[in-house]
């Protein structure tokens, strides 16, 4: 995990559950007993979002872990809100502008015909 940029948010996912087991050993565990593992994990996954794919805003965060208790998704979120800004993934799109294609002279004079045939009808 010493890459900046995480290419699964799973992956991130079990980085962030594999370095809250370690610093708060079996406490962080104990908060999900009695839930279902994989309704936690959606949560936490859902709360991260696209952090989980940027490993030094989880970094931050958990240089500003309270060293008793264990965070909820949401205050780690907040922790990551304060660390290093996501990387921004530009798209260029290239347009192309084509020069207006000049009116043929017999659709000039049609138009021209046009134009005065509603002139003769206005005017009745």
């Amino acid at each position: 995990m010493s890459n900046l940029l995480i290419t699964e948010p799973d992956d991130g996912l079990d980085y962030v559950f594999a370095r809250m087991g370690a610093i708060y050993g079996s406490a962080f565990n104990r908060q999900w007993e009695g839930m279902e593992i994989d309704m936690v994990r959606h949560e936490w996954k859902s709360q991260l979002g696209s952090f989980l794919t940027y490993k030094p805003s989880l970094d931050y965060a958990f240089t500003r872990l309270d060293p008793d208790f264990p965070p909820s998704a949401v205050k780690f979120r907040n922790f990551c809100n304060g660390g290093p800004e996501l990387p921004q993934q530009t798209q260029l799109i290239e347009v192309q502008i084509k020069p207006p294609v000049p009116m043929p002279d017999y659709i000039k004079k049609q138009l021209d015909q046009l134009k005065k045939k509603m002139r003769v009808s206005d005017d009745t």
